[in-house]
């Protein structure tokens, strides 16, 4: 069964794109050197900046409108998503579909007025689920119909947390979104745990707030993501953390550099793998 793993925060600037990404990236590296199903990822990009295609499929963010996602979210019946699956521009097992930002945008604007709107991406989504054995999808930073598709098409959550006071309250609303969405249609919508990003060891509450998450969720916080410039600059070279700092020598165990955005996401990988990777082959 394909593990569907959806990034979400309805905060902004909390490291989501980031951490689709190159959990997409790492999963992918990780899984190569498997056959057929058990090594194809696929990035589903959610938010209308289309920043995680930039990454990943430079060029797949401004396709046509009829050849992209907001085709699949609001046409009935939608355009076929196999034709529209794209390779990775840097992982040949990392696959992507094509968005435009004009074209999500409206998406956004007109699903609440289509029939059966909070799953339109699960149904247009269920005839490829078979080829991947998991499935990242990126969202928005706010409540709405995009990150509502993307929940009710997920098997489970991954919630990043910005180290900060205000990041660690700000929870609640996505906590009543999900709950919402495990009432409604998806029972088993699991959070797979809380991933605190953009550590800063120079801020004094930084441990604090560590501290205060593994209190409030206990045994569902990942090893923290710190702030760094390799990650800034690999976003800006159009690259995922692995591409953009690769280690000397590559194996399907060791994909991780000196650098250490690629040391901590590839430790994310290793979490994400151990806690769903008997669900992704169907053990």
């Amino acid at each position: 069964m394909t593990v569907l793993l959806t990034i979400a925060n309805e905060k902004g600037g909390v490291g989501k794109t980031t951490t689709a990404v190159n959990l997409a990236a790492g999963l992918a590296l990780r899984l190569a050197e498997h056959n057929g199903v058990a090594s194809r990822i696929l990035l589903v990009d959610m938010d209308p900046q289309c920043h995680a295609l930039l990454s990943t499929a430079f060029g797949a963010h401004n396709a046509e409108r009829a050849e992209s996602l907001s085709a699949v979210l609001t046409e009935t019946p939608p355009p076929s998503l196999q034709r529209m699956l794209q390779p990775s521009q840097h992982h040949a097992n990392l696959f992507v579909i094509p968005s435009q930002r004009d074209g999500m945008v409206e998406a956004a604007r007109v699903l609440p007025t289509l029939m059966a709107n909070e799953s339109r991406l699960s149904k247009a989504i269920a005839a490829i689920l078979p080829q991947f054995s998991y499935v990242i999808l990126d969202t928005p930073p706010n409540t709405g119909d995009l990150l509502v598709n993307a929940l009710v098409a997920s098997t489970h959550v991954l919630i990043p947390v910005e180290t900060s006071y205000l990041g660690v309250t700000g929870l609640r609303e996505l906590q009543r979104t999900i709950d919402a969405v495990r009432m409604h249609f998806r029972p088993e919508l699991r959070v797979l745990g809380y991933l605190p990003t953009l550590c800063d060891e120079q801020r004094g509450e930084t441990q604090e707030i560590l501290a205060e998450m593994e209190k409030r969720y206990p045994r569902q916080v990942f090893p923290p993501i710190h702030k760094s410039t390799d990650l800034a600059y690999a976003h800006s070279a159009h690259m995922d953390i692995f591409s953009y700092r690769p280690p000397r020598q590559r194996t399907d165990k060791q994909i991780a550099s000196s650098s250490r955005g690629s040391q901590e996401y590839a430790l994310l990988v290793e979490a994400v793998l151990r806690l769903t990777w008997k669900q992704a082959v169907g053990n």
